[in-house]
């Protein structure tokens, strides 16, 4: 039996450049949103399950 491997030698073109936006076409752009720092909370206080059986499971749990 012969067996022959086909071997893809076709090179990839250029990778597209980076942009601040969503280009869809035929409907126009959309801008990436911009990072920003935002506030982690550390503390720690009780809080109270509302909803989904809450009392029969307890009704409280720790939230930040």
């Amino acid at each position: 039996m012969g067996r022959t491997v086909k071997i893809v030698t076709n090179k990839p073109g250029p990778a597209p450049k980076p942009t601040e936006y969503a280009d869809i076409k035929g409907q126009g752009r959309i801008p990436y949103g911009k990072t920003a720092e935002v506030k982690i909370p550390t503390s720690m206080s009780r809080s109270t399950a509302r909803g989904m059986g809450a009392s029969t499971k307890g009704g409280g749990y720790w939230s930040c």
